[in-house]
């Protein structure tokens, strides 16, 4: 009936300057992430779990002597109440033990291993072992970070990721490192340089050893991946006709292979002490403890329920989407043939339940902030490599076993074309990433707390950040004043979701009070009340 023309999309985008433009995009989100941890301020386990090696510092100001005080405190709690070990250490050397100042480097610390974890882990997957383009790699990393920092939501999972000190480190610092392991066991197999495989080999093993002891939720993750890679090796070792082997290796790597042993099984050995620590019969006793059979199949429900009706929105889906054309570009240099993205689809959803299976055993609930941080982080990072495994494999169904002859469809006779994406694939990437930014913005007009870095803008610009901190440095003029050893604080006037985790109460009776009473060197310490006043 009408005869009209439309403008033809003629623009092809290069995977390098892509690459640039996605790690600005995830680099500048963290500004605002990282200005506002100059206004944070320690609270509840900050105090409890460094009080020993805080208090030995401040008497006697001796460095040396406070690690040791440090290790001391750190074999307390494990003998008497935690069982990982490793997290147990970290959390016992909170920077606040030498002056609140210090206080500030808890979201780059954080965010730091964070950051550096997931890149160390994609450069060895899809880069090392894969062979696959930097550039490309670097647009999934960054896209995958951006959505796991940025768009995470719910009561109080920001400051408990991000903010609150004893939670992060426990939590999100020892997930970023539990990548960096996986990476360092990939590369001391992938690796071309034997000096360098070995030098891998040695760190993987010091550090399988320790994240053994993470938080049950890492650890667990990784005794899994351990114990895989020991079945693995089993396989390839002592059955001749086995179907299992290694793809793309030298005879030099496939002998590296035969030293992972080494790592994962004192990986194995950390976690068992962390489940059979002495302290695990204490805690036991003052919590609700779930059956074995019924916390897997409530942590399967649980990845339904909270992972994907409560915290997956709009925005993550169209970066998953985002993703569909970038992973058929970096798929077109797979030589390896992808041949079950149904196992490896529901490998990756159990992987993101075994998250959740040791606080539902342990305690009955998967309430606590923290946990389900490092939930929403597994499964942003799960579903981007079932996306790049989706992707490769229809590709290769498509277009070819190994993919050879995808360099054309993706590049149509581009002269030197190999960086450049499809006509479509580029109209595909500009459609979501428009999309994502003109949502973003009706989003974030009304709730200036959609995003992690508009939630850090909104409180400082506010200046609800400012306001936050001198309250706190009010409080801490009177805690440090030794003349008084009744301590009574006002309330917060300002509570900043990001900065606030826990606060004192009226009662010094309660928990919380007294230990930051004793860290203080106070007798008693509770907040105002003005109704008791009246």
């Amino acid at each position: 009936m009408f005869s009209y023309k439309t403008p033809k999309w003629n623009i092809k985008f290069d995977a390098k300057k892509l690459s640039i433009f996605f790690t600005c995009i995830y680099v500048l989100s963290l500004i605002p992430m990282l200005v506002l941890g100059f206004y944070d301020f320690p609270s509840a386990d900050d105090f409890s779990m460094v009080m020993q090696p805080h208090h030995y510092f401040v008497e006697t100001g001796n460095l040396l002597g406070t690690l040791g005080v440090w290790l001391q405190k750190s074999y307390y709690v494990y003998s008497n109440y935690e069982g990982y070990f490793f997290s147990i250490m970290l959390t016992c050397i909170c920077p606040g033990i030498f002056g609140e100042g210090f206080y500030v480097l808890t979201p780059f610390i954080i965010l730091g291993m964070l950051t550096f974890g997931v890149c160390y882990f994609f450069d060895a997957l899809f880069v090392r072992v894969w062979k696959l383009d930097k550039d490309l790699t670097n647009i999934v990393r960054m896209i995958v970070l951006t959505v796991m920092v940025q768009c995470i939501h719910g009561e109080g999972i920001r400051v408990e990721a991000f903010y609150w000190y004893a939670g992060a480190i426990n939590y999100t610092f020892t997930f970023g490192m539990a990548f960096f392991w996986l990476g360092l066991l990939l590369r001391s197999i992938y690796d071309e340089d034997e000096k360098s495989r070995k030098r891998k080999l040695i760190w993987a093993s010091i550090w399988g050893f320790f994240m053994g002891g993470a938080n049950y939720l890492t650890a667990l993750e990784l005794a899994i991946c351990s114990v895989i890679a020991l079945f693995l090796l089993i396989m390839i070792r002592f059955m001749k006709k086995s179907s299992f082997k290694l793809e793309g290796v030298s005879d030099a790597q496939q002998k590296s292979f035969g030293f992972i042993w080494i790592p994962t099984l004192l990986n194995l050995i950390g976690f068992g002490f962390a489940c059979f620590a002495p302290g695990i019969a204490t805690r036991a006793q003052e919590t609700n403890q779930t059956g074995p059979v019924k916390a897997v199949f409530l942590s399967m429900y649980s990845t339904f329920d909270v992972m994907m009706n409560q915290m997956l929105r709009w925005e993550i889906l169209v970066a998953f989407v985002l993703l569909i054309p970038i992973c058929w570009k970096l798929a077109e240099g797979l030589k390896q043939k992808l041949e079950h993205p149904i196992m490896f689809g529901l490998f990756a959803f159990l992987m993101v339940s075994s998250n959740v299976t040791p606080p539902i055993y342990a305690v009955s609930n998967f309430d606590a902030g923290r946990l389900r941080a490092l939930a929403f982080f597994e499964f942003v990072f799960m579903m981007s490599l079932v996306m790049f495994y989706f992707t490769a494999w229809m590709r290769q169904h498509i277009l070819g076993a190994n993919g050879s002859s995808v360099a054309g469809a993706d590049n149509h006779g581009d002269k030197g074309g190999s960086k450049l994406f499809s006509h479509a694939s580029s109209m595909m990437i500009a459609i979501c990433v428009v999309f994502i930014a003109l949502g973003s913005e009706l989003c974030v007009i009304p709730e200036r707390d959609y995003y992690c870095a508009t939630s850090a803008l909104n409180d400082i610009m506010s200046g609800d950040a400012s306001k936050y901190r001198a309250e706190n440095m009010e409080r801490l003029s009177i805690l440090k004043d030794d003349s008084v050893k009744e301590a009574v604080l006002l309330p917060h006037t300002v509570r900043p979701e990001m900065l606030f985790y826990q606060d004192i109460t009226y009662d010094a009776g309660e928990w919380i009070n007294y230990t930051t009473a004793d860290y203080y060197y106070k007798d008693k310490l509770y907040i105002f009340n003005e109704n008791e006043e009246e």
